[in-house]
């Protein structure tokens, strides 16, 4: 159960660190910026090009995203995080940046 509450910790962490390096860093990404699940969606980009955060397509439905973090400069993906791997967000679902 620590082990688990500690990955869950560890993830948002991560997820809060590029979330406020990304809007102090660039600008871009503030309160009110929002990030939909879609084939063409652009990712949130991180100030210095290391991370990326968005919605993934899944393979096997391409109906279904799942929300990621991931290398950017990476050629070839490689997600270092997600979340909901079991509930997949249909096409269209939307992530929003709230001051809450």
């Amino acid at each position: 159960m620590a082990s688990v509450l500690h990955h869950l910790l560890s993830a948002y962490l991560l997820l809060l660190l590029l979330i406020v390096t990304a809007q102090s860093g660039a600008g871009e990404i503030g309160v009110g910026s929002s990030i939909e699940a879609s084939r063409d969606a652009k990712p949130w980009v991180s100030p210095s090009s290391d991370f990326a955060f968005g919605f993934q397509q899944l393979e096997n439905n391409k109906d279904l995203f799942i929300i990621t973090i991931w290398y950017y400069k990476v050629q070839s993906r490689t997600i270092v995080w997600y979340a909901n791997g079991d509930k997949p967000a249909p096409t269209r679902s939307k992530t929003d940046l709230t001051a809450d």
